[in-house]
């Protein structure tokens, strides 16, 4: 309307001076310059407008959390991340993006009968190095990865959203879409990483189904993997805060319910390796679960500096039956059923202490982990023209279900952000993992080398833009083991204290599309 109004002013302003006078040559050129040039500053103003409207549909349409998400909003742009948009339509959180993503972004996306496709491509150079000592063998592991991601979204109407991932990577490994550069020249598996459906009635509230990420996830390498995806439900509803304590903005309450296994044994046979587990013969074997409540508040403390809090509560059901499934023993009867094929080992096994030298329990009688996180951000400083956003990380968690050795803490500081060519990030993360804190299954494998739990490890990221759609990715991971087992109190780690430093470095170049 208000185009619309503007040309029709400066139309009226054209014939003004013809109702008047007879006017002269100069004058209606001058006139009909100055029309030209509104017209054109009009059509700027509208082709802006448009172009804002189509990132934010396309941003909404992926259906992402604030919280993590999957990175189908890689192509969104620059300044809208999709880190920084919450799972309900029509309600973008724009108030500050997550310095964790590390990913280039680009405004193209492509559209097909109303599916929006995106993706990225990773190429990896791996080292993993430990030299050999009484306590553990020598670890010289140098090799080439990718890793491919293709993501499907489409919005079906306001409420409804469905997305798709398929993925690189081998089918027995859950915690890492690469694939090595090995195999001779077979041909590599391409299979379903994400798959949900979300709903959002209202701006406030949304629902989700599927296989989905974790919907406390926040990439910082501490509680999950980045490539961990559950098969569940989640849910999330948001509390506006007009003026809360600390300047809190809103709190979000989060909920998810996972379904990890399902055994489908009415009777164990005595025969069965679920008894190795802890499981009793001649009872029903029920299936293993996570229920992960909790909260997620974020604020602001001025006009540039913001913080957020998060807190919530992991309960593991038969969590065993985890552990089992990283054993040549379980995977058969738990992992080859749900996939229709016979995979020729166990998913991976990260060495959490277990009460038994067949590996087949844990020693932490339960899994119920209380976790808690504090980020302080700054929006950013100037720095020869580019802005260099910073943050501190603290993070705490404990399995009040085991007796000892049951804590695990991160503390993080970062600088800088990837938004466009020329860009640096620095990122420094020292990580503590008790032998019984996490369940190692699930939590990152890059700063756990060959043990996810019972480490110290010290963490050094450095990230340069070399594209819109590229940038160069160094980690470097100096990891130390916590503690050695102990046959007298049951006590078994499979990389115990004493092994020399495990080094582990990735340097990457990650394309998005």
């Amino acid at each position: 309307m208000r185009t619309i109004a503007a040309v029709l002013l400066a139309a009226f302003a054209v014939s003004i001076p013809a109702a008047c006078q007879e006017p002269s040559g100069a004058q209606l050129k001058a006139l009909l310059e100055r029309l030209e040039a509104k017209v054109e500053q009009l059509t700027s103003q509208v082709e802006a407008q448009r172009a804002d409207i189509e990132r934010l549909r396309a941003a909404l349409n992926c259906g992402l959390s604030r919280h993590g998400g999957t990175d189908c909003g890689l192509q969104t742009t620059p300044t809208m991340n999709p880190q920084s948009v919450v799972q309900s339509a029509g309600n973008p959180k724009s108030e500050f993006r997550d310095p964790q993503s590390g990913n280039p972004q680009s405004e193209i996306r492509q559209t097909v009968a109303g599916i929006q496709f995106s993706g990225d491509f990773r190429l990896r150079l791996d080292a993993a190095l430990r030299s050999s000592n009484q306590f553990a063998g020598p670890l010289q592991n140098v090799r080439g990865r990718y890793r491919l991601r293709l993501n499907a979204d489409r919005s079906l109407d306001r409420r409804f959203d469905v997305h798709m991932q398929l993925s690189t990577g081998t089918l027995n490994n859950p915690i890492t879409n690469d694939q090595d550069m090995a195999g001779m020249n077979a041909k590599h598996p391409f299979s379903v990483a994400e798959a949900w459906v979300d709903f959002h009635p209202h701006k406030n509230f949304s629902m989700r189904a599927g296989r989905m990420p974790e919907v406390f996830r926040r990439r910082t390498r501490f509680v999950w993997d980045d490539d961990i995806r559950f098969n569940g439900f989640q849910q999330i509803a948001r509390l506006p805060l007009a003026d809360g304590p600390l300047g809190l903005k809103s709190v979000e309450f989060r909920a998810g319910e996972y379904l990890l296994s399902n055994p489908n044994i009415a009777v164990l046979p005595a025969s069965s390796p679920l008894v190795a587990a802890g499981f009793q013969p001649g009872k029903k074997v029920r299936d293993a679960a996570l229920f992960h409540p909790g909260f997620f508040a974020e604020g602001s403390l001025g006009s540039r500096w913001k913080h957020e809090v998060i807190s919530d509560v992991q309960l593991f059901r038969n969590p065993n039956q985890i552990q089992l499934a990283s054993l040549p023993s379980g995977f058969p009867v738990l992992i080859n059923p749900a996939l229709g094929v016979s995979l020729s080992g166990p998913i991976n096994e990260q060495g959490s202490a277990t009460s038994t030298p067949d590996r087949a329990r844990y020693y932490a009688p339960h899994y119920r982990i209380v976790h808690l996180g504090y980020r302080l951000q700054h929006d950013g400083w100037m720095l020869r023209g580019r802005e260099m956003p910073a943050w501190l990380d603290v993070r705490l968690a404990r399995n009040v279900g085991a007796g000892k050795l049951r804590d695990a803490v991160l503390i993080g500081a970062n600088v800088g952000d990837i938004r466009r060519a020329g860009d640096v990030r620095f990122l420094y993360e020292y990580l503590i993992k008790d032998a019984n804190s996490l369940v190692p299954q699930f939590t990152d494998d890059d700063v756990g080398t060959g043990s996810g739990t019972n480490i110290a490890v010290h963490g050094i990221r450095f990230d340069l833009g070399l594209a819109r759609f590229l940038q160069w990715e160094n980690l470097l991971f100096v990891q130390h083991q916590r503690r050695a087992s102990n046959p007298a109190e049951n006590l078994f780690v499979p990389l115990p204290r004493g092994a020399n430093p495990t080094f582990r470095f990735l340097s990457q170049l990650n394309f998005s599309f």
